[in-house]
């Protein structure tokens, strides 16, 4: 397993939990409509990270003399999947939009704390 590896999966827990507690804080006060607007947002956040993990690290693996194929069908997927959650959670009336809006941020949130915090510490075994 890479530090590549180590880094995303350990961003990946990090959202998971976030939004897990988040989503349960929402449901202990019984917004309900709150709490699914978190998951929707934060699966929204955890499939992104996952699809652009898996670009960057397809993109790492060209070698010199080889052409870079764009990435314009994962990014086209990548914003595909922000553009329903939104526009679900817009139309539904059993999900907050304003939930959603910032939960598609929690991957990059915690990306953000792990650098300020100093979380660096990545093994490779």
């Amino acid at each position: 397993m890479t530090s590549f590896d180590i880094y995303v999966r350990r961003v990946f827990f990090g959202t998971l939990s976030l939004i897990l507690v988040i989503a349960g804080i929402f449901l202990f006060f019984g917004r309900i409509p709150w709490a699914r607007g978190v998951v929707l947002g934060g699966i929204a956040s955890l499939v992104n990270l996952v699809v652009m993990a898996s670009d960057v690290k397809r993109q790492g693996q060209t070698v010199g003399g080889q052409l870079v194929r764009p990435a314009v069908s994962l990014y086209t997927l990548r914003m595909t999947i922000i553009a329903v959650a939104l526009i679900y959670s817009a139309t539904s009336g059993k999900i907050a939009f304003w939930a959603v809006v910032p939960a598609l941020f929690t991957s990059r949130f915690v990306m953000i704390c792990g650098e300020l915090l100093g979380n660096r510490k990545q093994e490779t075994t």
